[in-house]
């Protein structure tokens, strides 16, 4: 049985060296996903505001609600701008590949099927924007089941 090997060259225009631009933005979504971490800082300081001392023992107060989660991870968006910007920038950067880099964009006009120049130049953009925003949903669900166990249910907004 033959198996069929993934391979990400064939989302790209051929030749091109898709590695260094999948490096990078690997690179910046996990320093996205690393600033994100912040969350755990928020999330904890919430959860403290949640109790008091009362002789010597840590209570939670009466009727106090938490902060909401969408409150907590505010703004944690901004540290991807790096990411889409990558990712926006080299759709036009492939086109230009072809003038060039290879100069074959005659070429490519010139082909039966008028979607494969513009299929080359965005589904490496397409493919890996898909894949980060899998990656952070995954991370966000993650986020929100620690916030689940840290504020307690009687507290939940």
């Amino acid at each position: 049985m033959l198996k069929k090997h993934f391979s990400m060259a064939m989302y790209f225009p051929p030749g091109y060296e898709y590695e260094k631009e999948k490096n990078a933005a690997l690179l910046l979504l996990g320093i996205g996903a690393g600033l994100s971490l912040r969350f755990f800082t928020d999330l904890f300081a919430a959860a403290e505001k949640l109790y008091e001392t009362v002789l010597g023992r840590r209570v939670l107060k009466a009727g106090v609600q938490a902060v909401p989660f969408a409150q907590l991870v505010q703004g944690h968006w901004v540290f991807y701008i790096p990411l889409l910007f990558l990712l926006f920038t080299a759709i036009p950067w492939r086109y230009f590949y072809y003038y060039h880099a290879t100069k074959s964009i005659y070429l490519m006009r010139r082909l039966p099927r008028h979607s494969i120049l513009f299929k080359s130049c965005t589904q490496g953009s397409v493919l890996l924007a898909g894949t980060s925003v899998a990656l952070l949903t995954i991370l966000y669900l993650l986020y929100y089941g620690f916030y689940r166990l840290v504020i307690p249910a009687e507290c939940l907004p």
